[in-house]
């Protein structure tokens, strides 16, 4: 990333010293240190395929976890603080067990509804946890993170990023 950001503001002083009008030996540079240049992102190629769509029920803390997730509903989203991911739970007998398991990474998922940025996030990161002993901590470090159940023992976490 950092290469084509530095690629392109040579080409921009390339094209600045070329336009400029020829001056004598002494060479003016405070005409370089007053221009700024507008970082463009950097494209990051077509999205995605959206493997699954979903609208998140409801938003929640820890404490109201397992009453949202117990009223099948469908995925809730739970807020871990302003540091951590969004975490987008669902439980396997529920539904969760039906979408998030199978995907993989570059997978697309199409997110709306109650505590996540609607549009389309990119699998990035997936692990595999203990069932009740997952702490916030052992979540990858994304935008969005989905977790299910797998068996009676593991569960799946799926990073996602915005795309």
């Amino acid at each position: 990333m950092r290469r084509g950001i530095g690629l392109a503001t040579l080409l921009v002083a390339a094209v600045l010293v070329g336009a400029a009008p020829a001056q004598s030996a002494q060479t003016d540079v405070t005409s370089f240190e007053s221009v700024r240049l507008a970082l463009l992102p950097i494209p990051k190629g077509p999205p995605p395929d959206v493997k699954f769509t979903r609208h998140i029920y409801a938003n929640t803390t820890l404490d109201g976890v397992p009453v949202m997730l117990d009223a099948c509903q469908g995925p809730i989203s739970v807020r871990l603080g302003p540091r951590n991911s969004v975490l987008v739970a669902e439980h396997d007998y529920c539904g969760g067990s039906g979408w998030i398991p199978k995907l993989k990474n570059g997978d697309g998922v199409k997110l709306s509804g109650d505590g996540v940025r609607a549009g389309v996030y990119e699998v990035t990161e997936i692990r595999y946890g203990l069932r009740r002993k997952a702490m916030v901590k052992d979540m990858p470090r994304t935008d969005v993170v989905l977790q299910t159940c797998v068996t009676k023992t593991k569960l799946v976490l799926v990073g996602l990023e915005k795309f």
